[in-house]
C-alpha cells in the first residue's frame, strides 16, 4: 500500500503461486495524465470524485487496524480541497480467505451538493495471450458514442486477446450485462485475478488498454522501464465515465469489491466472492458428453458437495473437502448431449455458495440492442428553450464541473423566465456553492415564496442568509429544513454550531447526538460530538465516544487531534499534519464552525516537526511558512478577544506558493485580517484566489489589482491577472501589459509567456512578434513542450523552418495523455515547409521533403521510430496530394 502515493494498493500477492494479483510496475514514473499533470501506471487506483482525482500520486490519510475475526486492514482516505468531500477505502484480509476485502466509503461531509463518481482502476500486467473475461456480449463507447460487439467487434477482432490490441488503445464499457465479475486470465502463468461485486454495489464495469501500436508502445516506455504490458479492469457506479451523479450534504455511499486470485482453472465462467468456476463440455460420442469443472474456493470448505444439474434434477454429484489451497478439478461423465448442464457448490450445511449453467448470463436481450452508432441528444436552440431546458443544460453542465457555465446558463434562463421555481431554486443553489449569496438570498427567496415546503431551498437559503450575516434569518430557514429526511442531518449540524457559537454547547451537543443517534456514519458529526463533550468537561464520556468514532474512521484527522487534545499520545498525527498545512486548517475550521476557537488556536499553534520524516508534496510549505495558518490564527484570537496583529503581520510576510484557499471560512478571515491592515497585500491576492473559483471575476480582479499596487512581485500575481482577464472580455491589449510585466518578477513562470503570446494574438500582433515574446523564456532549452510546441508552430507560420526545427532537437519531450505528440509536431512543420516550398516553386526541395519525411533524423531522436500513424494521417495525406498538386 502506498499512503504517499494516492493511496494506490502497489501490490497483493498470492501465497499459493506468488504471483501479483496486480501491476507492480517496478518503476515509478510520472507522466502528464492526471488533473494535475502527475499520474503513475501501478496496482489499484481510487478515483473519487473524478477520474485520475487530485491527490493521485500525492500523500493522503492512512492508518492501519485489526479487525474483530483477526484481520488485518489497511485504510486510505483523502478530503478533497475543491469540494470538501471524503472518500475513505478498506482493505481487509480475514484469516483463512483467499480474497482481498474492499470496501469504499464516499462522504460529502460538506454543507453543499457536489458532483462525483467512483471507479475502482485496477491495473494488472498483461502478455499477448492473456485473456480479459467480461460475462457481456456488448461494449459501448465513452459517452456511449457508439455501442458494439463482445468479444469480436464489429471489424472481426477478438478483442479479449490482449495480443490482438494493435489498432489504437481499447476503452470500452461493459453495456446490457448485470453479472457481477471481471476477470483476467494468463494462460502463461495459469493464473489471474477477479474482481467481484454484487450489481446493487457497482453495476458498470471498463476494460481499459493502451494497445500495442506503435503509440501503445511508445506509452509503455513513458510508464515504465521494462516495457511491461498492462490493462485496468475499472468497476464503477455509473454506466460510463462521462457520467456524474450529485452527492447531497451528508449524503454517504458505501459498497463493497473482492479481488480473488486464481490459479489452474484455464479460464472463468462465473465468480463471485466465495467461489470461481470454470466450466467446460467435451463430446464424449455421438450422444454424451463430459462436464469439467475446476473450481477455486476463497475460504475452507469441508466435506462439501458439486453436483452437475439438468434443470432442477440432480445428474451427478461428488463429495470433498475444498481448499483455496488447492485448485478442485472434476469430470463427469456420460451425460446426454442434448441437455444444459447446472454446476452447483454446496457448503456441508446445504447452503448454496455457487450456481452457474452452461452459456446462461444476465444479458439484455439482442433485439433491445442497436448495434453502432448511438442517437446524441441535443438540446433546442437557445432561443427556444423553455424552463425544464435551461435547467436541463445547467445541470448537465454542473455534472460536468462547469459551474461557472452551468449558472450562466441558468441566469440566461431566468432573464427570460423569471418566475420559473426550478430556475430560481437551481441558480440559488448553485450560487450558494459559489459562495454568491447576495443573488443567492434573492433567488432562493423567490422560489420559497411560492413553493413554502422546499425544505431544500430553505436549507440553501440558510446558508446564504447565514453567509450575510443573518443568524436569525438562517435559523429559521434551517429549522424547518430538519423536518425534512434528506436535509435533517445537514440542517441540525447547522443549527448546533449556531447554538455552540453562541456558548449554548449543551443544546448544541443534544442536537448532534441526535443526528449521530439516526445517522452513525456521520463520523464529521462524531467528531463534534467528542469535541462538544470534551468542552462540556464530560472527558470519560468523550473517550468513549471518540474511540467508536474511530473505529468507523481511524484515518480521521480531527479525531486523532480530538485524542490528543484528551491526553492521549499520537506522535505520528503531528507528523502528518506538518506535511499539509490544508489538514490543519481542516481540523481548525472544524472548530471554528463550533465556536471552539481556544481549541483552534491550539492546532494553529503548534510546533510542527520538519525534515526527512515529514512527507509532503514537492514545494508545499511548512506550516510555520503558511500565511493561511497564521491569518487562521489571528482570526482565532480576535474571536477570543486578544491581540490577532502580530499573526496578520506575519502572515502577510509568508510565501504564497502552492497556496490555495478553499475553505468558505477564509473570506471571513481575509476580510478580517485587511480590516486590520488594508494594505495586506498577500490577504488581497489569496482573496482573489476565492473570489474567481466563485466565478467573481470582477471582485478577483480588484482585489489582485490592490495587491498588484502593494507588492507586485507576488508569484502567479499576474499570471491570474491576465488570464481572468482574457476570460472575462477585458482589453487583449491590458491583459498584454500585464503579463509582460509579469515576466519581470516571475521569469520561469511558463503560464506568463504563454498567456502573452495569447493576449497578443488576440490583439492582432504579428506572429514573428509572438514567436520572439515565447523565445524569451530563459532557459529554452529546458522549456516545458508546450511551450516548445506553440513555439514551433508560431515559427512554421513565420517561414522560419529551419529554426522551427532546431527547437526539437537534443530535447526529452515527455508524453501527455490528451496533448501534442512531438512527431506529430515534426511532420506539421516538415510539410508546412514542403508546402512553402512547392508554393515559391522550390518543387525538388519539396517533394524531397515528403520522400524522406518518415526517415530518421540524427539530431531529433525521436524521429527514429513512431512516425508512420502521423505520416498517414488524414491532415498529412491531404498535404502532400496538395503538395505534388503543385509540383506535378
Amino acid at each position: 500500500m502506498l499512503p504517499d502515493l494516492g493511496g494506490h494498493l502497489y501490490t497483493c500477492i498470492d501465497k499459493i503461486n506468488g504471483a501479483s494479483m496486480f501491476y507492480a510496475n517496478p518503476s515509478i514514473k510520472f507522466a502528464r495524465i492526471a488533473y494535475r499533470g502527475m499520474w503513475a501506471a501501478l496496482g489499484v487506483e481510487f478515483n473519487f470524485p473524478v477520474s485520475h482525482n487530485w491527490m493521485t500520486v500525492s500523500p493522503i490519510d492512512f492508518a492501519t487496524s485489526r479487525e474483530p475475526d483477526g484481520g488485518a486492514s489497511i485504510w486510505v482516505g483523502n478530503i478533497d480541497r475543491p469540494y470538501g468531500m471524503q472518500w475513505r477505502v478498506q482493505l481487509t484480509l480475514r484469516p483463512g480467505r483467499a480474497c482481498l476485502e474492499q470496501k469504499a466509503m464516499l462522504y460529502n461531509r460538506s454543507d453543499t451538493r457536489h458532483r462525483f463518481y467512483w471507479w475502482t482502476n485496477a491495473g494488472v500486467q498483461v502478455w499477448d495471450d492473456s485473456r480479459i473475461l467480461y460475462p457481456m456480449e456488448f461494449t459501448a463507447a465513452h459517452g456511449f458514442a457508439d455501442i458494439d460487439t463482445w468479444p469480436v467487434n464489429s471489424a472481426g477482432v477478438d478483442q479479449s486477446i490482449v495480443g490482438n490490441h494493435k489498432y489504437g488503445p481499447v476503452s470500452r464499457f461493459s453495456y446490457g450485462s448485470r453479472e457481477p465479475y471481471m476477470a483476467v486470465y494468463h494462460p502463461r502463468t495459469d493464473s489471474g485475478v477477479v474482481h467481484y461485486s454484487s450489481p446493487l454495489d457497482l453495476p458498470a464495469k471498463k476494460i481499459w488498454s493502451w494497445g500495442s501500436d506503435e503509440d501503445g508502445l511508445d506509452w509503455r516506455t513513458a510508464l515504465s522501464d521494462n516495457n511491461s504490458a498492462y490493462v485496468e479492469i475499472q468497476a464503477g457506479l455509473f454506466r460510463d465515465q462521462e457520467t456524474y451523479g450529485f452527492l447531497d450534504p451528508q449524503e454517504i455511499r458505501s459498497f463493497t469489491e473482492y479481488w480473488i486470485p486464481i490459479r489452474k482453472l484455464g479460464g472463468v465462467s462465473r465468480a463471485n466472492a466465495e467461489a470461481v468456476v470454470n466450466l467446460n463440455r467435451h463430446s464424449q460420442g455421438a450422444e454424451t458428453v463430459t462436464i469439467e469443472a475446476a473450481l477455486n474456493v476463497t475460504r475452507e470448505l469441508p466435506n462439501a458437495v458439486v453436483s452437475v444439474l439438468n434443470g432442477t434434477q440432480q445428474v451427478a454429484s461428488t463429495r470433498a473437502s475444498l481448499s483455496p489451497r488447492e485448485t478442485f478439478r472434476k469430470t463427469f461423465g456420460s451425460l446426454p448431449a442434448n441437455a444444459t448442464y447446472t454446476i452447483q457448490i454446496k457448503d456441508q450445511a446445504g447452503k448454496v455458495l455457487l450456481r452457474h449453467t452452461e452459456g446462461k448470463y444476465d444479458f439484455v436481450s439482442h433485439d433491445k440492442v442497436q448495434i453502432g452508432r448511438q442517437p446524441s441528444h441535443e438540446y433546442p436552440a437557445e432561443a427556444i428553450r423553455g424552463a425544464d431546458d435551461f435547467l436541463a443544460v445547467g445541470t448537465d453542465q454542473e455534472s460536468n464541473g462547469e459551474l461557472i457555465v452551468a449558472l450562466k446558463t441558468y441566469q440566461q434562463g431566468l432573464a427570460r423566465l423569471p418566475n420559473s421555481i426550478a430556475l430560481n431554486q437551481a441558480a440559488g443553489r448553485l450560487e450558494v456553492i459559489l459562495n454568491q449569496n447576495d443573488l443567492a438570498t434573492q433567488h432562493l427567496s423567490k422560489a420559497l415564496a411560492w413553493v413554502s415546503s422546499d425544505h431544500e431551498t430553505a436549507y440553501y437559503l440558510g446558508l446564504a442568509l447565514a453567509a450575510q450575516g443573518d443568524v436569525q434569518g438562517a435559523r429559521t430557514q434551517w429549522e424547518f429544513a430538519q423536518q425534512s429526511r434528506s436535509y435533517h442531518a445537514p440542517a441540525m449540524m447547522m443549527l448546533a454550531g449556531l447554538d455552540a457559537k453562541e456558548g449554548n454547547r449543551l443544546p448544541a451537543l443534544r442536537m448532534i447526538q441526535e443526528v449521530v443517534s439516526n445517522r452513525p456514519e456521520l463520523v464529521r458529526a462524531g467528531g463534534m460530538e467528542v469535541a462538544l463533550l470534551r468542552a462540556l468537561q464530560r472527558n470519560v464520556e468523550a473517550a468513549k465516544r471518540l474511540a467508536f468514532w474511530k473505529q468507523q474512521d481511524p484515518t480521521n484527522s480531527f479525531l486523532r487531534y480530538e485524542g490528543i487534545r484528551l491526553g492521549q499520545s499520537d506522535p505520528g498525527l503531528v507528523t502528518h499534519l506538518a506535511a499539509d498545512p490544508e489538514r490543519i486548517l481542516e481540523i481548525a475550521a472544524d472548530y471554528m464552525r463550533f465556536g471552539l476557537y481556544e481549541d483552534a488556536l491550539d492546532a494553529l499553534s503548534r510546533q510542527y516537526p520538519s525534515g526527512a520524516e515529514v512527507i509532503g508534496e514537492p514545494g508545499v510549505l511548512h506550516p510555520d511558512s503558511y500565511p493561511l495558518i497564521g491569518y487562521y490564527r489571528g482570526f482565532c484570537r480576535y474571536a477570543l478577544g486578544k491581540d490577532g496583529s502580530a499573526d496578520f503581520a506575519a502572515a502577510s510576510s509568508m510565501p504564497t506558493s502552492y497556496v490555495f484557499p478553499n475553505q468558505p471560512e477564509s473570506f471571513a478571515v481575509l476580510h478580517r485580517a485587511m480590516e486590520v491592515n488594508p494594505e495586506d497585500a498577500t490577504a488581497h491576492f489569496l482573496l482573489g484566489s476565492l473570489y474567481l473559483a466563485g466565478g467573481m471575476s470582477g471582485q478577483a480582479l480588484q482585489e489582485w489589482q490592490t495587491a498588484r499596487r502593494i507588492k507586485p512581485a507576488l508569484p502567479t500575481l499576474h499570471r491570474n491577472l491576465g488570464y481572468t482577464m482574457l476570460k472575462s472580455g477585458e482589453s487583449p491589449e491590458w491583459a498584454t501589459e500585464i503579463f509582460r510585466e509579469g515576466t519581470k518578477y516571475d521569469a520561469d513562470n511558463v503560464d506568463l509567456y504563454l498567456g502573452l503570446e495569447e493576449a497578443m494574438e488576440k490583439a492582432g500582433r504579428p506572429v514573428s512578434e509572438r514567436a520572439r515574446a515565447l523565445h524569451s523564456f530563459p532557459e529554452l532549452q529546458t522549456a516545458p513542450a508546450v511551450l516548445v510546441f506553440r513555439l514551433v508552430r508560431l515559427l512554421a507560420d513565420a517561414g522560419e523552418f529551419d529554426e522551427a526545427e532546431k527547437q526539437l532537437a537534443s530535447r526529452f519531450f515527455p508524453r501527455e495523455e490528451g496533448g501534442a505528440n512531438v512527431r506529430e509536431i515534426y511532420v506539421a512543420l516538415k510539410l508546412k515547409q514542403a508546402k512553402a516550398g512547392a508554393a515559391k516553386g522550390q518543387c525538388p526541395s519539396a517533394l524531397d521533403i515528403v520522400r524522406h519525411l518518415g526517415e530518421p533524423v540524427a539530431s531529433l531522436s525521436f524521429t527514429s521510430k513512431g512516425l508512420d500513424p502521423f505520416i498517414s494521417s488524414p491532415a498529412s495525406k491531404q498535404a502532400m496530394e496538395e503538395i505534388r498538386a503543385v509540383c506535378h
